[in-house]
């Protein structure tokens, strides 16, 4: 079965390099959107090969924002001459299974499609929720979580537009999108329900092009609400997959996400960025094939392990 691996990447072109050799079986390749506040050459200098592309033209990803759907998308444009299974990952994620468990693993459950995903208003807590749905997502700057969720100004109650303004008189919010509030309407959502979970999934070929179809198709509509939606990226291909499940496509079935993600552990940054200690933990996914995340800048020892499992059984 080839498989595409689509791949959000940012930093550490070797740890890159190195994720990409323990998944190149010969029947892979391998589309990188690069951030474009990245440089590339530091990454093109240990990637090279016909089954390794970088794509282009390339985002400017800002967490929580609309960029990294954008760039997601591009990858999926880049891989749509392509056939098999498509899975989306980070420049951090590492697999946690041989190549040949992975590639059994893909063979057995071909039928399926992995997405964590779940209705929204199960997700997340009320609040979250509504500014999810009702209210524009508004970015600061491009540093990690700069930005506010506000309500429309003219279409909401007295207290939403109190706190508005003491944000733009407090010089959080600036006046351009300030004048930007007052200009945007009460929020439509596209689908009548929507539904959330992790940004990482892998399609079968058949749903691959079920969804991007449709995601040409609808664009105007899609981003005209997503690009205000805060963390879009965890909830756009999930709402567009269960609006095609539920309409057109009854053939879709949903399995749990391949890569295993630790948003539970007390007292560390989540998610969790895994080290050598937590190998035990690791090795005792069956249903995963990869994991994230992993920095080779603060423990390299973690993946020598993994390495060392896979190669001689665990």
């Amino acid at each position: 079965m080839q498989k595409n691996y689509l791949i959000l990447a940012h930093k550490n072109p070797l740890q890159l390099s190195r994720m990409i050799e323990r998944l190149d079986d010969g029947a892979s390749k391998f589309f990188i959107h690069l951030d474009a506040k990245t440089p590339i050459e530091p990454f093109a200098a240990c990637l090279e090969g016909a089954h390794i592309r970088f794509i282009e033209p390339r985002e400017r990803c800002v967490w929580g924002d609309f960029s990294i759907v954008q760039a997601t998308i591009r990858l999926m444009e880049a891989a749509s001459n392509e056939q098999g299974l498509f899975i989306l990952m980070s420049g951090q994620d590492y697999p946690i299974q041989s190549q040949g468990y992975i590639n059994d693993f893909l063979e057995h459950n071909k039928e399926f499609d992995f997405i964590e995903i779940e209705p929204l208003e199960e997700k997340w807590k009320p609040k979250m929720v509504k500014d999810k749905l009702e209210h524009y997502h508004i970015l600061h700057s491009e540093e990690r979580g700069h930005s506010n969720c506000y309500a429309p100004f003219a279409h909401c109650s007295v207290f939403q537009k109190v706190r508005t303004l003491m944000h733009l008189l407090k010089g959080r919010l600036s006046v351009k999108n300030f004048k930007l509030l007052c200009s945007l309407p009460k929020r439509i959502a596209p689908f009548e329900r929507q539904y959330a979970g992790s940004q990482f999934w892998a399609f079968s070929e058949r749903t691959f092009y079920a969804v991007l179809n449709y995601i040409r198709e609808h664009k105007a509509a899609l981003e005209g609400y997503y690009k205000y939606t805060s963390s879009p990226d965890e909830i756009y291909f999930h709402s567009v997959l269960m609006h095609l499940q539920q309409g057109n496509h009854p053939e879709i079935q949903i399995a749990p996400s391949l890569t295993y993600v630790d948003w539970e552990r007390k007292g560390v940054q989540l998610p969790v960025l895994f080290r050598a200690d937590d190998i035990a933990q690791l090795s005792n996914q069956p249903n995963k094939l990869f994991a994230r995340k992993f920095d080779t800048e603060v423990d390299t020892e973690i993946l020598d392990k993994l390495d060392y499992l896979n190669k001689n059984g665990k």
